[in-house]
């Protein structure tokens, strides 16, 4: 996550539909990619950070004794406190777009693309435009599922 994701006022899934919002945008339009390169890196991470179960794998373990509500919000560190919601669009996306392909699988075609916007003078190799257009389906379900309010 960005920098801005750290800080208590953040909201983790403002900054993942941020970052879904340019790397959609690259795909739709490859020449803005270059000035858009940290943010495509940090799709990039997010996405690795899934699949791994790095960044998304730290829940609150859940506790036995009846907790009021704001003592609960404040044993959370800021950052943890919208990561399921996160995961959650993250994986919705990806059953929505490649149902027929394993997490890992369907990350990867997504990576593909997002190397190939990033980078089109190093990757020898150019994802098909079925796989284009299923990256942007994702990165459009993902923005959806991520909007707040």
């Amino acid at each position: 996550m960005p920098i801005m994701a750290s800080q208590s006022r953040s909201d983790a899934r403002g900054t993942a539909q941020l970052l879904a919002s340019m790397a959609l945008d690259c795909i739709g339009n490859p020449d803005t990619a270059p000035d858009q390169e940290v943010a495509l890196n940090n799709v990039y991470r997010l996405l690795e950070s899934y699949r791994t179960n790095a960044l998304f794998g730290a829940e609150r373990p859940v506790s036995t004794r009846a907790e009021p509500a704001a003592e609960r919000l404040a044993l959370r560190r800021p950052i943890e406190r919208h990561m399921k919601d996160v995961r959650d669009a993250i994986g919705f996306a990806l059953r929505a777009t490649f149902a027929e392909m394993t997490t890992d699988e369907a990350i990867q075609k997504v990576e593909d693309v997002l190397r190939s916007v990033a980078y089109p003078n190093v990757v020898q190799v150019v994802p098909p435009p079925g796989d284009i257009r299923r990256t942007a389906q994702f990165f459009e379900e993902l923005i959806r599922r991520l909007t707040v309010g």
